[in-house]
């Protein structure tokens, strides 16, 4: 029983659409918005549904325990898709009905913020006709791109939809934008790490990534290391601008320190449960120990 929950929770990528929505809150937190419910539903299904379509699609045999996981439990996955686009498309139409007059009041920008996220995302996959690029097999982007997407979903948007739901106008401030430089760099680089562990299964298939194209050592402590300790460079110059309380200073590094001893552990050779638990798991650790570490 507790297999199947477990199984479920993480091969399913319930646990993406978790760390999506802790995340939602976290900027919401941070930078004094109403919590969107909203955008957490938007968030937790848009996440989940697009970590599982290529493994609806998937027509090639494998050995990768959540590709067996999918193709045993395919026609309730599928189905589950379809519902979850219908929610998603109920809960767009209700959202530009309910606040049609400040949907028409939207900057250029903010236009550009709430359609470059969706856009991005949309080609990350290979087309059904393949005629369209794919920014999944640009090896050096493809981190970048997830790191992006979730970004845009998790910081930019909350800015975006309090103005639209609730009135609360918050411009695109320096705070903010570090705060969605700091979420695209942290996930960019569990994206980087998670690539470790197909790294042969991509080399076979001829899929570019960080791995595949400079090899584990160079991967770990010649890319990931670095952007995590610019990454923390980066928090601490603004901690001292900004004249931070040590505790929370203390609390913020937690995640990025976490991130590090992820690096290290990853010389060893991992499961997939322990990718997605627990280097995958450092989003929601992030998302919390944030919010914590904003009462300090």
């Amino acid at each position: 029983m507790w297999r199947a929950v477990v199984e479920a929770c993480f091969y399913g990528h319930l646990f993406y659409g978790v760390c999506a929505a802790a995340q939602v809150i976290e900027t919401s937190v941070q930078l004094g918005l109403p919590v969107n419910g909203w955008l957490i539903v938007v968030s937790f299904i848009g996440t989940v549904v697009f970590y599982s379509y290529p493994y609806t699609r998937q027509t090639a045999s494998s050995t990768d325990p959540r590709v067996v996981w999918y193709r045993r439990h395919l026609d309730v996955v599928q189905q589950l898709q379809g519902w979850g686009l219908l929610a998603l498309l109920a809960l767009v139409v209700w959202v530009v009905i309910r606040h049609n007059a400040a949907i028409r009041r939207m900057t250029i920008l903010e236009w550009i913020v709430l359609l470059a996220v969706p856009g991005v995302a949309g080609f990350y996959y290979k087309s059904p006709g393949g005629r369209v690029i794919t920014l999944r097999r640009i090896g050096w982007l493809k981190p970048f791109v997830i790191g992006f997407v979730w970004a845009g979903v998790v910081v930019a948007y909350p800015v975006l939809f309090a103005r639209l739901q609730y009135g609360q106008y918050t411009p695109f401030t320096l705070f903010s934008c570090l705060l969605f430089v700091k979420s695209l760099m942290f996930i960019a680089v569990l994206a980087i790490l998670f690539d470790i562990k197909d790294r042969e299964d991509d080399r076979r298939t001829g899929l570019s990534t960080v791995v595949t194209l400079v090899g584990l050592e160079r991967t770990l402590f010649q890319v990931s290391l670095p952007l995590t300790m610019l990454g923390i460079a980066t928090f601490l110059s603004y901690a001292t601008m900004q004249h931070l309380t040590i505790p929370r200073v203390v609390l913020v590094l937690t995640p990025f320190l976490l991130l590090v001893a992820g690096i290290f552990s990853l010389t060893r050779t991992r499961t997939i449960l322990y990718y997605l638990a627990a280097i995958d798991g450092l989003m929601l650790a992030k998302a919390v120990i944030d919010i914590v570490a904003m009462r300090y």
